[in-house]
């Protein structure tokens, strides 16, 4: 039954994430064929290729089948060494299909992300990198938790093996700026949870952190222009708030 479902929303030529339930479970299918190759991901492509830049590296370039070939590896790979990642149920040569592991913490109240959460999202992130994994473009849709309160990992589409700390670090990087969506969440307790990650890592992946910063935050006053003419641009106001805590550091 499950296949068969596959088959006819394959059949209809749509590509992108569909639900499917199937025997009271709920299933996602991933159907390949997305162009995300758009031009501010090509230019952002060749600055990563240059050293003072390579925070800026993408795979969104890559051709539509070679990302979708590349995220099933990578979550066949996590899977087998036991991060939280959806299992792949099913595969066919245009889709996968991996079993529901909650809601994206972009959908849940607010009250749900608690200290604790936080640090297991921050364990989270260091388990991946130190698989020698980055993320590649973390956001809080990227992110799952389950009923359990447990959180797991989706969209590997743009992840990197054999990372560098900095791109290691601009998963951190970004990943504190989706963190501003969360009104609730204060400059103390992601102060408290960036505290917790550094002291687990590397001064390598600290000192690529703080090379990011010091780079994007040339941009802060572009930023706050973008916020006189448009006052609801939610990029600037969580670019600034990110700046405003790595400032905190220094």
């Amino acid at each position: 039954m499950l296949r068969e479902q596959c088959i006819k929303h394959i059949d209809k030529n749509i590509n992108g994430v569909i639900k499917i339930t199937d025997q009271k479970k709920t299933y996602w299918l991933k159907i390949g064929g997305e162009d995300k190759s758009n031009f501010i991901r090509k230019i952002s492509s060749l600055a990563g290729k240059l050293n003072l830049l390579s925070c800026f590296q993408s795979k969104a370039t890559m051709n539509s089948w070679s990302r979708f070939e590349h995220e099933k590896s990578m979550l066949l790979y996590l899977n087998s060494i036991g991060f939280q990642v959806p299992q792949i149920a099913l595969e066919g040569k245009r889709f996968f299909v991996t079993s529901d592991q909650g809601l994206p913490l972009s959908q849940v109240e607010a009250e749900r992300i608690t200290d604790d959460i936080l640090l297991q999202l921050i364990n989270l992130f260091i388990k991946l990198h130190n698989a020698d994994i980055a993320h590649g473009r973390p956001a809080l849709r990227d992110i799952l938790i389950d009923q359990h309160n447990q959180l797991s990992l989706i969209d590997f589409e743009e992840s990197i093996m054999h990372a560098s700390p900095k791109l290691k670090a601009r998963d951190v990087y970004l990943l504190l700026m989706d963190l501003c969506r969360i009104k609730q969440l204060t400059v103390a307790q992601k102060r408290k949870a960036l505290c917790y990650w550094k002291q687990q890592v590397p001064d390598e992946y600290w000192n690529s952190l703080l090379e990011i910063h010091q780079l994007l935050r040339k941009f802060k006053c572009l930023a706050h222009c973008v916020l006189y003419f448009k006052k609801n641009n939610k990029l600037s106001r969580q670019f600034i708030e990110t700046c405003h805590l790595f400032d905190t550091f220094l």
